[in-house]
């Protein structure tokens, strides 16, 4: 069995190395979650949304596409899937794909922002940890420190 560095024209002819060794077992590839639930897509809080196109586009569906007689920008018929070909056999794209916040799940105090007592003793802290850098590195590169 010849080696990696036996092999390359531009290896010299002195140098040898070991053979690689494998061991004798193979990986598997794992899958991390297998669900073949309906995703609801009523659930993912998209029914807040008015606007019919917006809504659409959210939830990955189409008037058009799952007609098999649609034609596309390019020019190509449409086979009637729709955007996601398993829409109606899980309820959305196979990776049930949705936005990571939507409307509705939105909070009701989401237009202001409140600190609190909180964040207000961090936002203190910084500054305090803020000012005591500042004033060591003004006293550290300047003579008023000697």
């Amino acid at each position: 069995m010849q080696t990696v560095a036996s092999q390359s024209a531009f290896a010299p002819t002195g140098i040898r190395s070991a053979p690689l060794r494998t061991s004798g077992t193979r990986a598997r590839p794992s899958t991390l979650v297998r669900s073949n639930k309906k995703t609801d897509i009523a659930k993912q809080g998209l029914n807040g949304i008015e606007n019919e196109v917006v809504k659409n586009n959210l939830m990955g569906r189409s008037r058009f596409q799952n007609k098999k007689d649609w034609v596309d920008a390019s020019g190509r018929k449409g086979k009637g899937y729709g955007v996601y070909r398993f829409e109606n056999k899980y309820g959305a794209n196979v990776d049930g794909y949705s936005p990571i916040y939507t409307p509705d799940l939105w909070s009701e105090s989401g237009d202001s922002y409140k600190l609190g007592r909180n964040g207000l003793i961090a936002w203190a802290g910084f500054f305090v940890i803020f000012l005591g850098v500042a004033v060591n590195l003004i006293l550290a590169t300047s003579a008023v420190g000697q």
